[in-house]
């Protein structure tokens, strides 16, 4: 059984499980499958906007995929929830990506 299988078991139990969402999506990052980490991130951030590892790991997807506009956003977005949460490293690495792409 592969580990994406492992995940989605253990889904089944709990469906709205951030932590297991995000590690499916890690899974498919690793299996070379963007699109569906992707989408797996989005949905986690809809169901669950206070996952703040979320914002930065969509953001490099977002990033890889050339979507740069889309990256920003959700950079900002993060950096107003580590803000909110004063996670204070969190909002360094979302300021210091988002910088990243703006001196491109």
């Amino acid at each position: 059984m592969s580990r994406v299988d492992e995940i989605k078991k253990m889904l089944k139990t709990d469906p709205k499980d951030s932590f297991l969402t995000y590690a499916l999506a890690l899974e498919y990052e690793k299996a070379e499958k963007p699109k569906e980490a992707i989408k797996i991130i989005e949905g986690l951030i809809q169901h669950d906007p206070n996952y703040l590892g979320a914002y930065y790991k969509l953001g490099q997807l977002y990033e890889a995929q050339d979507k740069l506009t889309k990256a920003q956003k959700i950079y900002s977005t993060g950096i107003k929830l580590a803000t909110e949460k004063q996670d204070n490293k969190a909002k360094g690495e979302l300021e210091e990506a988002l910088w990243l792409i703006e001196e491109e």
